[in-house]
């Protein structure tokens, strides 16, 4: 009898055991669906993009949509083709999301140093015509980070050669001296000024030309028709 009810106890803990497992596996595989975001329900498909280079990319890295994450990229292909090296992203889609073929598809990052993902930005409505499964489109290569030094790399040379052949150099000597010039200039009108000669320090200081300007304004003033007289053009007699 007693055997029996030890018997019970422990099929009792195993059944409790047993339920534990198996919601410690449900919540664990809840969890993971939650994680990667996957559906079952709605399901996904699958389009390719075309990249001359991808800049990093890699599988399972996200896809947005006009920010939004709708997928991750599943495959990554290299191809030899006549324009070169092509690397296919191939990217899963959630089922629901209608992309339009005339859409922007790039590599994007979520900061200078961050991950890398696919960033589809929509083309200008109406939409003719959406992706659908094994779609074939074209993305939009990325500048190499190689290139650019390279391109920065020779326009500081260009810079340098510029200052070694001495175009600034002289160019700054040849202003310095119009502004020495022009400053000789006004010092020596400012003299002729002071010491009453010259055209203006004539103007300023010589008093009989204030004089005959003041006497010619009192003529005027007696005799305004002068302002209108003109004097007869004398007529040369023919024979």
């Amino acid at each position: 009898m007693r055997k029996n009810i030890l018997d019970l106890r422990r099929y009792l803990v195993e059944i409790k055991l047993g339920v534990f497992f198996l919601i410690a596996i449900v919540l664990f595989f809840i969890a993971i669906i939650s994680i990667r975001e996957v559906s079952f329900f709605k399901g996904t498909y699958l389009i390719k993009v075309r990249f001359q280079f991808v800049e990093g990319i890699k599988v399972t890295s996200p896809v947005r949509f006009c920010g939004v994450d709708v997928g991750e990229v599943k495959k990554l292909e290299i191809k030899e083709e006549k324009e070169g090296v092509i690397v296919y992203v191939y990217a899963k889609i959630s089922k629901g999301v209608f992309i339009p073929k005339s859409s922007k598809f790039f590599i994007n990052s979520l900061s200078m140093l961050g991950e890398k993902y696919l960033e589809i930005i929509p083309s200008a409505p109406p939409f003719k015509d959406f992706l659908k499964e094994g779609e074939t489109v074209d993305g939009v290569s990325s500048t190499p980070l190689f290139d650019i030094v390279g391109t920065i790399s020779k326009a500081v040379d260009k810079i340098d050669n510029f200052f070694n052949e001495g175009n600034i150099r002289r160019s700054l000597e040849e202003t310095v001296m119009n502004i020495n010039e022009t400053s000789r200039e006004i010092k020596e009108l400012i003299v002729d000024i002071r010491n009453k000669q010259g055209t203006v320090g004539r103007l300023l200081y010589d008093s009989s030309l204030y004089d005959k300007t003041e006497e010619l304004i009192e003529d005027i003033k007696k005799n305004p028709w002068k302002l209108l007289y003109r004097p007869k053009e004398k007529r040369v007699k023919t024979k």
